[in-house]
């Protein structure tokens, strides 16, 4: 079933993870993939794994903190497939740290590329559908993280709140030309993100890996953590025909965290 033929799709952050695996979903059901990752070691480990697919697929190292790249990447994406049917906004970095120890700088990087680069993204995106009258649709990744407070994770949360408001207020302004934008909230994913994550929280808290992974996946009332699919999967659907009347909407994919 190729339920993306002769469609395109821009994936930022796509180097590894969720990324990484819906880029390779997408190829699957017969998209052209337009992937985008800061990390160009990523992107070229990525591309091994799609050679039967290099027709298809148009690989850019950029960083969407610089809205001079997100332009020229929009530009390549254009310039290689002729339009942009679905926008994945997953491009994002963690912070975490305790509430007191936050300084400037730490709020500017993250911000920076969580909310600003996540919006501009959007934005051009958004108006090179609206020029090629496209009916697209845009997928933002936030994270459960953004809908409660989380300790150590100050800066991240209001990120990804921002994020959550952001798809809100985009799918209220762009149903008028029929493109529809939601996001997905995942919990914890197993993939760099997370061996990231886990080792900043065992340098503020100590301890074993093992052990924080245990007591972690024991918070999650399905008992283990999200594997990049789990994400993935909800991303396609959300783009499919099958959500075709979703908008302004966030689906939670963490396996009841966010209920707990």
């Amino acid at each position: 079933m190729k339920r993306f033929k002769n469609k395109t799709a821009l994936i930022t952050g796509a180097g590894s993870g969720v990324g990484k695996q819906t880029t390779l979903s997408f190829l699957k059901e017969g998209a052209n993939v337009v992937i985008s990752d800061v990390n160009k070691n990523s992107l070229l480990e990525l591309k091994k794994h799609t050679e039967k697919d290099k027709n298809k697929i148009l690989i850019l190292s950029a960083d969407i903190s610089k809205p001079e790249d997100v332009k020229k990447m929009l530009c390549n994406s254009l310039k290689k497939f002729g339009h942009i049917d679905y926008l994945i906004n997953n491009a994002g970095i963690p912070k975490t740290k305790k509430m007191m120890e936050i300084k400037r700088d730490d709020w500017n990087k993250v911000l920076d590329v969580n909310i600003k680069g996540t919006f501009d993204v959007l934005i051009n995106v958004a108006e090179s559908m609206i020029n090629n009258k496209i009916n697209g649709v845009i997928v933002n990744i936030a994270s459960i993280a953004g809908e409660k407070g989380r300790p150590n994770f100050l800066v991240y949360s209001a990120s990804k709140a921002a994020v959550l408001s952001i798809t809100k207020s985009a799918a209220l302004e762009f149903a008028a030309y029929g493109i529809r934008v939601n996001s997905i909230s995942p919990g914890t994913i197993d993939t760099p993100m997370w061996d990231k994550v886990s080792n900043d929280i065992l340098k503020i808290k100590g301890g074993k890996k093992e052990d924080l992974l245990e007591a972690w996946v024991d918070k999650i009332p399905l008992k283990r953590l999200a594997k990049p699919d789990d994400i993935s999967d909800v991303i396609l659907f959300l783009c499919s025909n099958e959500a075709r009347f979703i908008t302004g909407q966030t689906i939670n994919v963490c396996g009841g965290l966010s209920i707990v």
